[in-house]
């Protein structure tokens, strides 16, 4: 088979005040056209920064890159716009950044494929034909706030696949939907690159998307490390690349032996012209997955190494009175009743959880606590004050004095490092300095070494820890966050929902929409939305 893509001995490095950062460390990967490929790494693994290269965003720093006939190395910019426009279909995590809210699904596909360079009659034709192969055809006529988040990502799906890429590049693509919602953008992923005989090469942390792969691959410290073939136990082989480097998992490299200035355990060989270990790695986290009832609070080990030391702040709320509420709330969006008489207390000093299926309304209700958006009927109330009625200037003022909020795009000001994008927040709510409050929250989310690098450097994971910590770093009253462990591999994921646990034992109230178990067993308080 032909190769769709080509990477071979790949650097990235990106300037920071400090010196270069290296993302990408010698990395080798071929796609075959045709293949599904999936990758799978740590948060700041390297990930993003290869899909945006092999996308022509980014310029590799060395190496070769060879994307669907393409040299990318010193490629002029007319050739990168093709690539992107003719030969590549670009899937991301948020189909916000794919799908315009004021056009209509049909429109929203056609306007993919006008980019693509057809006529309007003609891109309207083809949007249609591509809804009703894959099956969408009863969405055309509607907008994209009235879908489901399962929806609205399969539409986004089509859109990226309507104009006949030769190579898919998703990134993360169900990170933020239920598991049925993630496994309908699977098969459609599946049907879709079938279909065209494209390559695929999706980026997840989610384990279940290795059932769609011909092969999948793991990345870490921006090299290929390991890679499996789903369904064949024991299959998984650790890499050496061309120039004799090896990457051990932590978990074989504990388990053989190997440490500092020993090679205790380690044999390679050559196979077929390749080298592969004798003995095979197996498929692991590098740290074991907590059980939720490790989260439980004044016990864990993992919540005491993380949590910030100080007793709950001086002058909070008495843990379990109320902090915000829901009485007796109704609202509909495009015909749909999203929520129907909900009422919800949140108590200072609890973590509170919001689950449910895609579309269910979580996002509407994190909405609704921070008075962004307005109930149909009923009332919402923020430190007792009332907020249906108020004018959107004093909206603003009951968020600045009670609330932060860490949404999924986790918005920060790229041209600031970790450390400033915490400190201007306080400074904006006129707080005073705390350096020593926003180390604590910059430790405890593991983002020490990255406190003096740029956001726009950052994995999306590590910018998603950065906005939490952003979050807390004003020690509000209620912070709300919606769906925070959405981009975190698994280790950092529990160190997340334990730093949340936390921020509830220093008497926050913490409300946070997720479909994510060991957050939804960590609650105090779960509601569940049909």
């Amino acid at each position: 088979m032909t190769a769709g893509l080509v990477a071979h001995d790949v650097f990235c490095l990106y300037p920071t005040p400090r010196g270069h950062v290296a993302a990408l460390r010698g990395l080798t990967l071929e796609v075959a056209a045709g293949e599904r490929v999936v990758v799978h790494g740590p948060n700041g693994s390297g990930k993003t920064t290869l899909l945006r290269v092999l996308a022509g965003e980014v310029a590799p720093s060395a190496g070769n890159v060879r994307v669907a006939g393409v040299d990318l190395v010193g490629a002029e910019p007319a050739e990168r716009t093709w690539l992107r426009s003719r030969q590549l279909g670009l899937v991301d995590q948020h189909h916000a950044r794919t799908l315009r809210p004021e056009l209509d699904v049909r429109d929203n596909v056609a306007l993919q494929l006008r980019l693509a360079g057809l006529a309007a009659a003609a891109a309207r034709d083809r949007a249609m034909e591509s809804l009703e192969s894959l099956g969408l055809a009863h969405l055309a006529d509607r907008r994209p706030p009235t879908l489901s988040g399962g929806e609205a990502q399969r539409v986004a799906v089509c859109a990226a696949l309507a104009h006949g890429p030769t190579l898919v590049l998703a990134d993360e693509p169900t990170g933020e939907l239920d598991h049925v919602a993630a496994d309908a953008v699977y098969d459609l992923l599946v049907e879709a690159t079938t279909a065209l005989g494209a390559a695929l090469l999706l980026v997840s942390h989610d384990i279940r998307a290795g059932r769609v792969a011909d092969r999948v691959v793991r990345i870490r410290d921006g090299r290929l490390s390991e890679e499996w073939t789903p369904g064949s136990a024991g299959s998984e082989t650790l890499v050496v690349d061309d120039r004799g480097w090896l990457r051990l998992p932590e978990s074989l490299r504990t388990g053989t032996g190997v440490g500092a200035g020993s090679t205790t355990g380690v044999h390679a060989e050559a196979d077929g012209g390749r080298i592969v270990l004798t003995g095979r790695a197996r498929h692991a986290p590098v740290a074991p997955r907590v059980e939720a009832e490790g989260l439980a609070r004044g016990g864990s080990e993992l919540l005491e190494s993380h949590r910030p030391d100080e007793p709950a702040k001086p002058g909070r709320a008495r843990r379990g009175s109320t902090v915000a509420e829901l009485v007796d709330v109704s609202v509909s969006r495009g015909g749909r009743d999203l929520l129907t008489e909900l009422s919800l207390a949140v108590g200072a000093g609890r973590l509170t959880v919001v689950q449910g299926p895609s579309g269910s309304g979580k996002t509407t209700l994190l909405r609704l606590l921070t008075g962004l958006e307005r109930p149909d009927q009923g009332v919402v109330r923020i430190a007792g004050t009332d907020l249906v009625g108020l004018s959107r200037p004093q909206l603003a003022g009951i968020r600045k004095a009670n609330l932060t909020v860490a949404g999924q795009s986790g918005s920060l000001l790229e041209t600031l490092d970790v450390r400033d994008n915490l400190e201007l927040v306080r400074d904006a709510r006129g707080l005073p300095p705390d350096p020593e409050l926003i180390e604590r929250w910059i430790e405890a989310l593991g983002l020490a070494p990255l406190r003096h690098r740029h956001v726009r450097v950052l994995s999306g994971g590590e910018r998603q820890r950065v906005a939490v910590a952003r979050a807390l770093a004003v020690d509000p009253a209620l912070t709300v966050m919606d769906e925070p462990t959405s981009q975190q591999d698994e280790a950092n994921a529990e160190r997340l929902v334990a730093v949340l646990v936390a921020a509830a034992e220093r008497g926050m109230a913490v409300v946070a929409a997720t479909h994510d178990p060991v957050l939804v067993a960590a609650a105090d308080h779960v509601v569940t939305l049909a």
